[in-house]
């Protein structure tokens, strides 16, 4: 079978812990500055750092197997004479290490972390960048390799993969020079056709391959995406450590370096990543989601907190549609998302809110707004980042009213008893059902014929289809309670079964909208929609007088800091 190694528990410091094998993959997601490369860092570390610069992890334990023999295949390309030598200049005895490793495997690798960069390979953006520097040619047959490129010219199978994966990226070749004398560079391009009688080192050939540029001359993108696959895919470590993949990269290949580092490295390899990336992280679900663990690590002061998805849920999540093809995923690189019902509302409280922060203490938001295309999708987007423990505000309009659900599912959803409330709930509800509309079916059906008769193409103008929407809008009294909010309930017991209501909605941080919907806030512009907040949006957001009771409101439901990790705010 082979010796092999791998990190087979992580215990954090509160307690969670997380089991696993051979193939795992630990993804680190959260806001910037929570604690992702801290985890990776203290990982590649093993137990060597004392417990007080220990910030997430409590214990990492370590598992190999494998004889004295079998690690010696598995370092075969690194041994030199007697010896061992890694890249970053690390050598070690071959009776040395052989002897560390036997000791490890039946006794345990906390006294024995110290050899642990023969197994664990940790590289940042720097690195990758310059993996793709030309390397020295050496006798492969007699040195070890020293860079990964040494691999891929010694493997042709590997330099092909290679190369499908970058095609597929940026529609280039990558080749392996054979015979550019002292060093070894990558060409990119379209491959030369190799002629009858030529080969990889025929003159002829090579005039063709040095016409092509340069790997190492390109741009940062090129080269990360090599790096990456370079470090990971060619070289032999078990556990490889690596913060932010997706660096430089477009949102597609950041997709494609996802399924690449998922369906290749599907053996024996075992990678903890951090990202800020929702196109690697759909990337890597597209392929592999019953290998991943998802971390999601969020600062708390002086403290961590940590939030684990195991394989079984993510399995869960890489099916839902909504987060496969939504941008919900990019919540678990946010301290909260703010759920909307429509563009217009997303526009609206993200530039409020960022305005206002920024007047308050300079400082930019670190909020996600979704919006999920009504409130009927309030339940789904809920339960998704429920499952992801991204904390929520959801935001919607008075209408919130209108049906038993979504409110119900929403309600219960945060743990909320919606038995307790619902006699109260129908009670608001009724009284807006009751309330006589502006026009009965009799005289919308009059309204409407009389708008037909006034056509005579036979195209509908865009004219009459607004009559006609603004004739069944005021045959409802949802219509108007939309726009009037609380105001339109009549007084007496359904406006204290509405209180009743939201101080139990507030109980679960649910939020509604009292005033009606988000035109409310300034009934000085006319117009509904895109139309209304692009006007509104033009006045000076911080002195308006109009935006006063917008202000108040978001200062208190957006901006408040509050621990919404279980909570969500609804008003839309």
């Amino acid at each position: 079978m082979g010796a092999s190694f791998w990190v087979s528990r992580l215990k954090f410091k509160g307690g969670q812990t997380i089991d696993l094998v051979k193939n795992s993959i630990v993804i680190f997601v959260g806001p910037n500055n929570g604690g992702k490369s801290t985890a990776l860092r203290e990982i590649s570390k093993g137990n060597k750092l004392p417990s007080q610069h220990k910030y997430i992890f409590d214990k990492i334990s370590f598992t190999s197997s494998g004889t004295k023999n079998e690690v010696e295949k598995m370092l075969r390309n690194r041994q030199l004479g007697d010896s061992y030598s890694f890249p970053d200049n690390i050598q070690m005895s071959r009776f040395g290490l052989l002897n560390k490793w036997e000791e490890a495997t039946t006794q345990g690798w906390d006294n024995h972390v110290g050899i642990l960069p023969f197994f664990v390979k940790e590289f940042d953006t720097k690195d990758r960048l310059l993996l793709v520097e030309p390397a020295p040619n050496i006798d492969l047959h007699e040195r070890p390799h020293q860079n990964p490129i040494h691999i891929i010219k010694a493997d042709t199978r590997k330099e092909e993969v290679f190369s499908r994966y970058f095609r597929k990226a940026f529609g280039e070749d990558v080749i392996v020079n054979h015979a550019a004398g002292e060093i070894i560079p990558l060409h990119v391009g379209t491959k030369p056709t190799i002629t009858n009688g030529e080969d990889r080192v025929s003159g002829t050939y090579q005039q063709k391959l040095r016409r092509l540029p340069y790997l190492h001359d390109q741009g940062d993108g090129m080269k990360s995406f090599a790096g990456v696959f370079l470090s990971l895919y060619s070289e032999e470590y078990t556990v490889n450590i690596i913060d932010e993949p997706e660096a430089f990269l477009h949102p597609p290949q950041a997709l494609l370096l996802g399924q690449m580092m998922g369906k290749e490295l599907n053996k024996d390899k075992q990678l903890f990543i951090g990202t800020h990336s929702e196109h690697l992280l759909k990337g890597l679900l597209d392929v592999a989601s019953e290998r991943i663990t998802m971390v999601r690590i969020e600062r708390d002061k002086a403290d961590n907190k940590i939030n684990i998805l195991n394989n079984v849920e993510l399995q869960d999540i890489s099916r839902d549609s909504l987060l496969r093809h939504s941008n919900v995923l990019d919540g678990l690189f946010h301290k909260r998302v703010v759920l909307v019902e429509s563009d217009s509302d997303s526009r609206f409280y993200n530039t409020l809110s960022t305005t206002l922060s920024e007047s308050k203490n300079g400082q930019s938001l670190d909020l996600l707004f979704i919006q999920s295309g009504g409130k009927h999708r309030f339940p789904v987007v809920v339960r998704a980042l429920k499952k992801l423990a991204v904390p929520i505000i959801a935001i919607g309009d008075f209408d919130f009213y209108h049906e038993e659900n979504p409110a119900r599912e929403v309600f219960e959803e945060l743990g909320g008893n919606w038995g307790v409330i619902q006699s109260d709930f129908m009670k608001v509800k009724r009284a807006i059902d009751e309330k006589r509309p502006g026009l009965n079916p009799l005289q919308l059906k009059q309204e409407i014929d009389g708008i037909f008769l006034q056509i005579s193409d036979n195209i509908m103008p865009d004219s009459k289809i607004k009559e006609i929407k603004n004739a069944l809008k005021r045959s409802s009294p949802w219509s108007e309670a939309k726009a009037s909010g609380k105001s339109h309930l009549p007084n007496g017991e359904a406006s204290k079964a509405f209180g009743r209501v939201q101080q139990a909605f507030e109980e679960k941080g649910l939020f509604v909208l009292e005033i009606g919907e988000i035109e409310s806030f300034d009934k000085t512009v006319g117009g509904h929609g895109p139309r209304w907040v692009n006007e509104v949006l033009e006045k000076d957001i911080l002195r308006c007088p109009e935006l006063n009771e917008a202000r108040i409101w978001v200062d208190r439901v957006i901006l408040a800091e509050n621990d919404f990790s279980s909570k969500i705010a609804c008003g839309r």
